[in-house]
């Protein structure tokens, strides 16, 4: 049952504000191994939409970790058969 993902503006925001962190702090082998690591995890929410922490605001609404430094939010759409992705964001960035 592979789903379609959709990237809001936010979550692209997010996602290349991470690489290009990666980018200048570390070397091309980290961010490799970065983005290989989210696709993979990408693959796997595919599979399984309920793989992360249900939000107790909004129903089909999940967060949590996409590793210890990257955090999700994202909607599922059953109807749709898609995932929606809202907002990525690294964990060392200041709280909202």
């Amino acid at each position: 049952m592979a789903l379609k993902l959709v990237w809001t503006k936010s979550a692209k925001n997010g996602y290349a504000r991470i690489v290009e962190y990666l980018e200048k702090e570390f070397t091309d082998r980290e961010v490799r191994n970065f983005v290989r690591e989210t696709n993979h995890f990408f693959d796997l929410l595919k599979e399984n939409p309920y793989l992360l922490e249900p939000t107790q605001n909004k129903r089909n609404m999940f967060r949590g970790p996409i590793n210890r430094l990257t955090f999700l939010v994202y909607s599922y759409k059953p109807h749709k058969k898609e995932i929606v992705l809202i907002h990525i964001r690294g964990t060392r960035r200041k709280p909202l």
